[in-house]
């Protein structure tokens, strides 16, 4: 009996460690396809700041914004799916640009999902 009580034991715990690894994996997997959007987002950006160049900030420590509605609408991307395959807000999601030094800019997305957005924006 006490054999019997030892052996469920182990098997729930290892059955624990499978559904906490295979969450873990899935989580991973999550963060991974949205940064891979928000790098394209950043790509595709900076093609749009190429050819208007007038809208990057002119002063150091100055920002600006581009929306991904403007990004999707001059088909410098296409729209955004989220995991679920449900578009992202595309007037919510942008990227911004920071001048850094006189001829550098730093980008950074930030995508909005219904079930995702990315952390440290607005």
């Amino acid at each position: 009996m006490k054999k019997k009580i030892i052996i469920s034991a182990i098997l729930v715990i290892l059955v624990l460690l499978v559904i906490g690894s295979a969450n873990n994996f899935f989580k991973v997997k999550r963060i991974e396809y949205y940064n891979e959007k928000e790098k394209l987002m950043i790509k595709a950006s900076k093609e749009y700041f190429s050819f208007y160049n007038n809208y990057l900030p002119k002063e150091i420590n100055k920002k600006t914004r581009v929306l991904l509605s403007a990004l999707v609408l001059e088909q410098y991307m296409d729209k955004i799916k989220d995991d679920t395959g449900k578009d992202c807000d595309i007037s919510k999601s942008y990227v911004e640009v920071e001048k850094t030094s006189e001829d550098e800019f730093l980008y950074k997305a930030h995508l909005v999902c219904d079930n995702y957005e990315t952390k440290g924006g607005e």
